[in-house]
């Protein structure tokens, strides 16, 4: 079988871990590398996190670089208040033997997409800051790119503002370049994931005594307690999980093809995603955007894939 190169851009975060132990365990990618960004939580906190992953997942060879410190051009936002300071809750720590490798994140992507120019996949589940800077530096990899997916955006709603995502306005600067840099772009944001709930109960399934069996479902615990106490939501949303299904069910998802651009106005609606859904802009469509997924058929993946990872990864 040929093996789908890829890139993961990161900011682990709760959901981005199970993302990526997900990732990690399907045999059809061949991932590059795992760049970890500072979102979630801060730089150090967000290394730490995709070296761990790595190393419970037994894919200690997968190069981790330390990606943006912060966004291009603002303040760096944080989201401590859902992940906790260690980013994978209140009540886990967990901390990697490994180390970053070194190099430049966005000199890798560079590379990479020249070196696997037209079959390279890279998925970025946090800001796309060390993205827009690749393809700031050198334009001319943009349509080397077999596709970016981008967890991030909603047309119709926000959670970070009451318009905007928290990954597209915690780097509205970098979205927008990657946006409309030319490269292929399609985006799962908030429109599909949302209403992809998963009861706490799921939580049961994930308890075995593995390191990731002890870890996952105190996270998940608390990412459910979280989730009642901010969005008074029974259950939780598992985004970036959601997001990594659809690399490999994309027949689960509702997909439209539209033009869409990020807002940079000084106001309430910076960081919005905003999509000519009628074609009247006259600009072609540069992305493929979800907006709907098969809530039953993706929360079933997500919970089956990590009931396995967690009771095999001894």
């Amino acid at each position: 079988m040929n093996k789908r190169p890829l890139i993961i851009c990161t900011d682990p975060g709760i959901d981005d871990f199970i993302a990526l132990c997900m990732l990690l365990n399907r045999p059809e990618f061949d991932i590059l590398g795992i760049i970890a960004l500072s979102g979630n939580v801060g730089l150090d906190v967000t290394v730490n996190n995709a070296l761990v992953a790595a190393e419970l997942c037994r894919r200690p060879e997968i190069p981790v670089y330390a990606g943006s410190a912060r966004p291009l051009m603002r303040p760096a936002r944080s989201a401590v208040n859902i992940h906790g300071p260690s980013g994978l809750g209140k009540s886990v720590e967990l901390y990697s033997s490994l180390r970053p490798h070194e190099g430049c994140a966005a000199d890798f992507i560079a590379h990479m997409a020249k070196k696997h120019r037209g079959s390279l996949e890279l998925l970025s589940l946090g800001p796309l800051t060390d993205v827009a800077l690749a393809v700031k530096a050198e334009p001319k990899i943009a349509p080397y790119f077999k596709n970016i997916t981008v967890m991030g955006g909603g047309i119709h709603l926000g959670n970070a503002t009451p318009w905007a995502e928290f990954n597209i306005v915690a780097d509205p600067e970098a979205a927008a370049a990657v946006f409309s840099s030319g490269a292929p772009v399609t985006m799962v944001g908030l429109d599909a994931t949302q209403p992809c709930v998963l009861p706490r109960e799921v939580t049961r399934r994930l308890e075995a005594d593995t390191p990731l069996g002890r870890a996952v479902p105190k996270m998940l615990n608390d990412y459910a307690d979280t989730y009642k106490l901010v969005h008074n939501l029974e259950g939780m949303v598992i985004h970036d999980a959601i997001c990594a299904v659809s690399l490999y069910h994309p027949e689960w998802f509702e997909w439209h093809s539209w033009y869409v651009w990020i807002d940079l106005t000084a106001d309430e609606h910076l960081g919005q995603t905003r999509a000519d859904e009628t074609g009247e802009s006259g600009h072609a469509p540069n992305c493929a955007v979800a907006v709907k997924a098969d809530r039953d058929q993706v929360g079933a993946c997500i919970v089956d894939s990590m009931e396995l990872i967690v009771h095999e990864l001894n």
